[in-house]
């Protein structure tokens, strides 16, 4: 084991067994695996591309506080999309404010598109606890300061998705939020 530090990287405490599913699987199929293998979320992988993430919570708000019938909805109808991810490279405390600006707790792991883990919270603060305060700090300094658009533009890229195009349906790693829709590259004309 390597002595914690703010220099760690994801790629030495992130989970590489990912469970996933497919979209088309049901919202019960997937509550069965959580409870038999004891996690609290799934990758959803469409032609073998991570487009989405189906957590406890999402099961809570999205089918049980709807009412809907876990036997019959589908995970792609109920799932967080698209996918908020960071690389293996990425320092654990960039992990940490990625979280915090997109108030998640799991975040996936891409490595040149494909699905190469996962870091939770729980694992950041199991192997380096200081980064809490590291980050808290970093957090309320940001707060503190006059935010200037170009600071704005700049929190805005630290928050990578990757999922289905709203406009031409294709997959892509580095879509841009625009006028209230998911678009890729090309999409937005670049």
């Amino acid at each position: 084991m390597s002595e914690p530090s703010h220099s760690m990287s994801v790629r030495e405490i992130m989970a590489v067994n990912v469970v996933t599913v497919p979209p088309d699987a049901t919202v019960r199929e997937v509550a069965i695996s959580m409870a038999k293998m004891d996690i609290g979320s799934l990758i959803i992988i469409d032609k073998d591309r991570p487009v989405g993430i189906i957590t406890e919570a999402d099961i809570v708000t999205r089918v049980v506080a709807h009412d809907k019938d876990p036997s019959t909805t589908k995970v792609v109808d109920v799932m967080s999309a698209p996918l908020i991810h960071i690389t293996p490279d990425t320092a654990l405390t960039e992990a940490m404010r990625v979280m915090a600006k997109s108030n998640i707790r799991r975040v996936a792991v891409l490595k040149n598109n494909s699905l190469a883990g996962i870091i939770t919270s729980r694992d950041i603060l199991r192997w380096s606890p200081e980064l809490i305060d590291v980050l808290v700090e970093s957090l309320r300094l940001r707060n503190d300061q006059a935010a200037s658009e170009d600071e704005e533009e700049d929190e805005d890229e630290l928050v990578a998705y990757g999922g289905i195009c709203d406009s031409c349906g294709e997959y892509s790693v580095e879509l841009t939020l625009q006028d209230g829709r998911y678009l890729c590259d090309e999409c937005r004309g670049e």
